[in-house]
C-alpha cells in the first residue's frame, strides 16, 4: 500500500517543524525561531503551501511560535530580576564605601593638621628638645 503524497509532505512539515523546536535543524541556523518560513525553509517547501494545504501544521507553529516568545519573555523578566537585585546590593555596598571615604577623609585631614602643627614646632626658633630621661 502507497501513501499519499499529502501524508508523506506532512511527515516532512513536522520532522522539519520538530527538527527546529529540538534546536537541531538541517537547513536553518540553530538561533532561529520557529515560525512558518523556517519550517518551509527547513522542509524544502513555500509558505504558501504549508498555509494553503496543512491548516493543523499552521497552528501548531504559531503556537508553538507564541509558546517560544512566551519562554524567552519570560527567561528576559528572570534575568532582569536578578540584575535588579544585584544592582541594589552594589548601590548598598556603594554608599557604605562612601561612608568609608568620607571617615577616611575627614581622619586624614585631622592628620594632615597635626603634621603640619609639628612640622611648625619643629621648624621654630623658639623651641628647644630635650631628652629626658625618666628614672623609676
Amino acid at each position: 500500500m502507497t501513501v499519499p503524497a499529502s501524508e508523506v509532505t506532512r511527515k516532512i512539515i513536522r520532522q522539519a517543524y520538530i527538527r527546529i523546536l529540538n534546536g537541531r535543524p538541517k537547513i536553518v541556523d540553530k538561533g532561529r525561531r520557529i515560525s512558518i518560513a523556517s519550517v518551509a525553509e527547513e522542509s524544502g517547501l513555500s509558505r504558501a503551501t504549508i498555509h494553503k494545504y496543512y491548516p493543523d501544521m499552521v497552528d501548531k507553529i504559531r503556537t508553538a511560535s507564541g509558546k517560544a516568545y512566551l519562554d524567552v519573555n519570560d527567561q528576559k523578566i528572570s534575568q532582569l530580576k536578578v540584575e535588579q537585585i544585584k544592582n541594589k546590593e552594589l548601590r548598598a555596598e556603594l554608599g557604605a564605601l562612601k561612608k568609608n571615604l568620607e571617615v577616611l577623609g575627614s581622619k586624614y585631614a585631622a592628620l594632615v593638621l597635626k603634621y603640619e602643627e609639628v612640622q611648625a614646632i619643629i621648624n621654630g626658633n623658639n623651641v628647644s628638645i630635650f631628652n629626658v630621661n625618666v628614672r623609676n
